[in-house]
């Protein structure tokens, strides 16, 4: 296969320019509630509020991008003021009886309580982050605690699968180990060492044994208690972001950990999604796919989402650095000039959220009970790394292939 050129350098550019000069003003400019705390998670493409209602994952994930922004790319007070403006409100009122809630309104009253692990991982992920930018042992404290409830809620979870077993369907969603995953590798300095091993050790487990089939390299999005396929359309469903999310999150473990073999499996996970998803006609990803290319149940199965993209983005441009496997780069090329030319608002700060298939906006919004902040800081940081990165190592290859010159 002929190898794919790139411009590297020039990529990393137009990435760093994007996040630091679109992404980051729209969110420090309109997402800050003064009167009552935390952010906003409804805004239209003007920053004008048009729902007060707050989400608490999005709460904490618009907490942990801002200490991570302000952890690994500068310490602009800002950003560490903006990140602890959320991280108070979360304290204050994220919790209901020990457990994170779903839904506040405005003031932080509970409106709905958690269904999932979600908003406990995200919390988690957050508080870690605002511990290492303030060492402030308050966060820390609270962060082991919801790791300790997590694992706990989770295990009796399970002991109520087994009793219950020839009861009601039960399915198992992707988002609750993957999300675990990332609050583990959060919160690893704070934990004890044995127990952090156990508890990684066990939802990778459970990612690569249950919800990965190795027979058809397909990473599901719902699975039965221990694993079973179920052939049913929720059981078929496949959902590309999700599986560019978890891919991109082994690659962290990854990188912490020095395991290539683990790079290798995420990369291949993506890739293989990334082939049965991608919309060859119109391009883009669509948000579902049926394992068996069955009929969709979905009326939204052809819509392309923002946030799958920017995952795709970060994970193939981590995976080429991580493998060199040219379908990497040539996934960069697609998924770049795809979402180059369709997400970014052209007129207004910010990406479309939401496209139909022939690539035109379904909602003019920025932030929504669906979108956030998260994806695009941290995809768009991890793809400008990535490419900058690889910029290094070419220019260093580069310089190794020149023939020495004569002195004098």
């Amino acid at each position: 296969m002929q190898k794919i050129l790139m411009d590297f350098s020039k990529l990393a550019a137009e990435y760093q320019e994007s996040l630091f000069r679109t992404i980051i003003p729209f969110w420090t400019q309109h997402s800050r509630d003064t009167v009552c705390g935390g952010y906003f998670n409804a805004l239209t493409d003007q920053g004008d509020v048009f729902d007060s209602d707050k989400f608490i994952h999005l709460q904490a994930q618009q907490v942990w991008a801002f200490s991570f922004l302000y952890n690994q790319v500068d310490a602009i007070p800002q950003w560490l003021e903006l990140a602890r403006h959320g991280a108070d409100f979360l304290l204050k009122y994220g919790q209901h009886q020990n457990r994170w809630l779903a839904v506040v309104d405005r003031r932080g009253r509970p409106v709905a309580p958690a269904k999932t692990i979600v908003p406990d991982c995200t919390a988690a992920m957050a508080l870690a982050q605002v511990y290492q930018a303030t060492h402030d042992p308050l966060f820390a404290d609270l962060a082991r605690k919801t790791i300790l409830a997590i694992l706990t809620h989770r295990q009796q979870q399970r002991d109520q699968w087994e009793t219950e077993l020839g009861g009601f369907r039960q399915l198992k969603h992707l988002s609750e180990p993957m999300l675990l995953l990332k609050a583990l590798l959060e919160t690893r300095p704070l934990l004890e060492p044995e127990f952090y091993k156990q508890a990684y050790e066990a939802v990778l487990s459970e990612i690569q044994n249950e919800f990965f089939d190795k027979r058809i390299t397909v990473l599901r999005e719902n699975v039965l208690p221990g694993g079973s396929f179920c052939d049913s359309a929720p059981g078929r469903r496949l959902h590309g972001g999700y599986v560019f999310e978890t891919a991109n999150y082994l690659l962290d473990a990854a990188e912490l950990t020095g395991n290539r073999r683990l790079a290798q499996q995420a990369v291949q996970m993506a890739l293989h999604l990334a082939d049965i998803s991608w919309d060859e006609p119109s391009g883009g990803f669509f948000q579902y796919a049926d394992l068996k290319e069955r009929p969709s149940i979905y009326s939204e199965w052809e819509r392309k989402l923002g946030w799958v993209h920017s995952e795709a983005l970060a994970v193939f441009s981590r995976g080429y650095m991580h493998t060199r496997q040219n379908d990497c780069l040539k996934w960069v090329r697609k998924v770049h000039e795809y979402t180059w030319h369709h997400f970014p608002d052209k007129i207004n700060k910010e990406w479309f959220g939401v496209l139909d298939r022939k690539g035109q906006p379904v909602l003019s919004s920025k932030a929504t009970p669906e979108k956030g902040c998260y994806h695009l800081v941290k995809g768009l940081y991890q793809t400008w790394r990535a490419l900058e990165q690889l910029a290094v190592l070419e220019n260093k290859n580069r310089s190794a292939m020149r023939p020495n010159r004569p002195i004098g």
